[in-house]
């Protein structure tokens, strides 16, 4: 079986097919903040293997229940080592935050209009730039978007000036 090349361990080839695809994904777009809607192209740089794979569906499942990564803490350094977003809502909530802090550094205040979007530009944070920080402003206020769930990040809003109503 070795012979024709029979697959002993099929999850570490899987594994290795999902590694090979987070480096690409790394060296075109410089992260590893995969949406989960992004399917690996069927062209060069990416791994032929991996053409095609549900990419970002990959990479919820080792966010959500440690696919391929459980039992390996070699694989969890190796992913540590890359960048690997493990918290998205947490990195979104850094982000908004950030834009939040330069808005407020820019403009003196919070009042960010509806439709204020991030420029893509210096003093604003790279992250944040084309962030529709206007709408997660409006969430934020509307819905308690990023703090209703997570009260510790009350005193960062509250900090810049922005109270909210306490649940």
């Amino acid at each position: 079986l070795d012979a024709l090349g029979f697959v002993w361990d099929d999850l570490k080839r899987r594994w290795e097919e999902v590694h090979a695809a987070l480096l690409a994904y790394k060296e075109v777009r410089g992260d590893l903040q995969v949406p989960k809607a992004f399917v690996v192209p069927s062209e060069a740089p990416w791994p032929e293997a991996a053409w095609g794979m549900k990419l970002g569906k990959r990479v919820d499942g080792i966010r959500s229940s440690e696919r391929f990564v459980k039992h390996h803490p070699e694989r969890r350094a190796e992913l540590d080592a890359l960048g690997f977003v493990w918290d998205e809502f947490k990195r979104r909530w850094e982000e908004v935050h950030a834009a939040l802090l330069a808005y407020k550094e820019v403009h003196g205040n919070l009042e960010v209009p509806t439709a204020f979007v991030v420029p893509s530009e210096v003093p604003w944070p790279e992250g944040a730039w084309g962030m529709k920080l206007g709408e997660r402003m409006h969430n934020i206020r509307t819905h308690e978007h990023f703090v209703k769930h997570h009260p510790e990040r009350r005193p960062a809003l509250d900090a810049l000036g922005l109270s909210l109503i306490h649940t």
